[in-house]
């Protein structure tokens, strides 16, 4: 309406964080789709949507949210403990996918780089 400052952003549901970093010898992009009650976490070299899972956490088993695998091009995937820690750490539904094999020298680094930006913009998740 004409005269009104209204924020666009107060009425979007849909937010977007980006962020890269180099983990190893790989330069590794982020980027965090936030909804009202779930967050989607996808990272990778590059653009290109594979090996997404699922997780949220359940009132019947609280030690450990339940995960599921959506999308798969290998068994050797690191999104579901990811989708898992991510979920048990925020309480939320959290989608995960990636592009990035289980390098087992990278995983550790992309969780701390993830676990890092949370504790800098937890607003973002």
């Amino acid at each position: 309406m004409p005269g009104m400052n209204v924020d666009p952003s107060e009425n979007c549901f849909i937010k977007i964080h980006r962020f890269s970093d180099k983990i190893t010898d790989t330069t590794v992009h982020f980027q965090v789709i936030q909804m009202a009650n779930s967050f989607h976490m996808w990272f990778g070299s590059s653009p290109r949507l594979s090996n997404m899972a699922v997780a949220m956490q359940t009132k019947y088993d609280t030690s450990m949210p339940n995960g599921c695998q959506l999308m798969t091009e290998s068994a050797d995937s690191l999104s579901i403990p990811l989708a898992q820690k991510l979920a048990k750490k925020t309480g939320k539904q959290v989608f995960v996918s990636s592009d990035l094999s289980s390098d087992h020298k990278m995983v550790p680094l992309i969780e701390q780089r993830i676990f890092e930006e949370m504790k800098l913009y937890p607003e973002k998740f």
